[in-house]
């Protein structure tokens, strides 16, 4: 197995530079304070967004534009994996299954508006993927299935196609394609997980810790959703939340989800790790929806540190490439949440809380 040196010097260089192109916090704040959507997306006119702009001003269409946004950050991810040692490309291979997973989560809610729900789906197809991501998916046969068996017959030999015969009766039982989105992402990290025991042993205790800290947000995320929307009991929401967290181990997330003492359920994993944010865990939060959010606001800042710990650490290893993913993806989500919000009018300051 070659050296750190040798697999990373390249890549490490290459992601530096393109880290260094990431929107300021300064561009996002004038974005924010734009006067309408034609002025933010003006303030993207040198920046790599600017398709955005070009789109938008041919068409009239925000969602093609991020349609194109999800084709550029697939291409990032493939163009990386070409630099990338042999040794790590696996891994940086099974990243990409996120954006496949996601398309397919798309294709499937389509078909669940068209046959189940009797739902007109004309506009929304325009806004799907049908590029290869990492397997040749038949989104048109899934998108015009008449019935689940036949999405799990379209997606053989991918791995999806079990996961959808696992899932296809309670799906119809429940009327809900809940239970198996949860199961996509689950496999989704699982995989990834798996990838990791390729990787040399520094790699792999970077990656999972990255990786941890990303399912702890996924997780809260999650039990936000378990309790305001779908009042599920605490087996199943330990059934359903991603293990291999970070910070979030079963004792806190259970915690978590009946709410007792939340400014004590991360006190003790800050204090001793991240010190800097005790201060977050002094905020008064008075109902539900507040604590869970600041919960989310903390876990958020550790991801924060625990990319800037890698930036000015050791350079050579899995690290910088996956800080790089999880910087440039949140960067879109960010500029999409904007734009979004200038399209709805909505006021700055709801907009603030929002990325």
């Amino acid at each position: 197995m070659a050296g750190p040196l040798a697999k990373y010097a390249l890549i490490n260089a290459k992601v530096r530079a393109r880290i260094s192109k990431l929107l300021s916090e300064e561009t996002l704040q004038r974005m924010i304070r734009a006067g309408s959507l034609e002025e933010a997306l003006g303030m993207l006119h040198d920046t790599p967004f600017n398709v955005l702009e070009e789109i938008y001003a041919n068409t009239g269409e925000l969602k093609l534009g991020e349609l194109e946004l999800v084709k550029n950050e697939i291409g990032v991810y493939m163009t990386i994996e070409k630099y990338v040692h042999k040794d790590t490309r696996d891994f940086v291979h099974a990243l990409l299954y996120r954006y496949e997973i996601d398309n397919l989560k798309n294709a499937i809610r389509l078909f669940f508006d068209r046959k189940i729900r009797k739902r007109s789906i004309d506009e929304a197809v325009h806004y799907i993927l049908y590029d290869k991501v990492v397997h040749n998916l038949d989104i048109d046969a899934i998108v015009n299935a008449d019935n689940l068996d036949d999405i799990a017959e379209a997606l053989k030999p991918a791995p999806y196609s079990t996961i959808i015969d696992e899932y296809k009766e309670r799906v119809m039982q429940d009327g809900s394609l809940f239970r198996l989105e949860m199961a996509l992402d689950h496999f989704f990290y699982k995989n990834l997980i798996n990838q990791t025991n390729n990787l040399s042993k520094r790699d792999r205790k970077e990656a999972l810790r990255l990786i941890g800290v990303e399912i702890d947000l996924q997780n809260i995320n999650w039990i936000m959703r378990f309790k305001n929307f779908y009042s599920l009991k605490l087996d199943d929401v330990l059934d359903l939340v991603i293990p291999s967290g970070f910070n979030l181990g079963a004792q806190l997330i259970q915690e978590t989800y009946s709410l007792q003492n939340v400014t004590g359920i991360l006190q003790g994993v800050v204090k001793k790790n991240y010190p800097g944010l005790s201060t977050m865990l002094t905020a008064h939060a008075q109902d539900s929806s507040s604590r869970f959010l600041l919960i989310e606001r903390v876990l958020e800042q550790i991801m924060k540190q625990e990319i800037h710990r890698i930036l000015v650490g050791y350079p050579f290893t899995i690290g910088i490439i996956l800080s790089y993913f999880i910087l440039k993806r949140n960067e879109v989500k960010q500029v999409r949440t904007v734009l979004n919000a200038k399209q709805y009018a909505i006021a700055e300051e709801r907009v603030e809380g929002m990325i």
